[in-house]
């Protein structure tokens, strides 16, 4: 969805729509990079239209190092961008070094 590509390009991070899937140009995984999914829902109507969509992102961070500033960056870019933080999660892999920092942002997108 551009509207969270968008939202997301001043952070910096790489954010990939569905997952990362390697290429032959970047076989690893970055550092830190974003996945993100999308649900719309309808959510207002106006003489027998739609008029109003409810849109959820579920976004997650995953990153090998301190996940303090990129999630702050996130957080700032998506309110910015009009979405309203639902939850967020946070846990660590010990394997992987990885941390995953895992939200659901809620947002409005007018109809068609």
């Amino acid at each position: 969805m551009r509207q969270v590509q968008d939202a997301l390009r001043p952070t910096g991070i790489s954010a990939f729509a569905g997952a990362w899937k390697p290429t032959v140009e970047h076989p690893e995984a970055p550092e830190r990079y974003i996945v993100y999914t999308t649900m719309r829902t309808e959510d207002e109507h106006w003489d027998d239209a739609y008029r109003n969509y409810r849109v959820y992102v579920y976004l997650n961070l995953w990153i090998m190092d301190d996940p303090t500033e990129s999630a702050r960056a996130i957080r700032e870019a998506m309110h910015a961008a009009g979405f309203s933080m639902s939850d967020e999660r946070d846990s660590y892999n010990a394997d992987t070094r990885q941390t995953l920092i895992a939200w659901t942002w809620v947002g409005s997108l007018e109809a068609d």
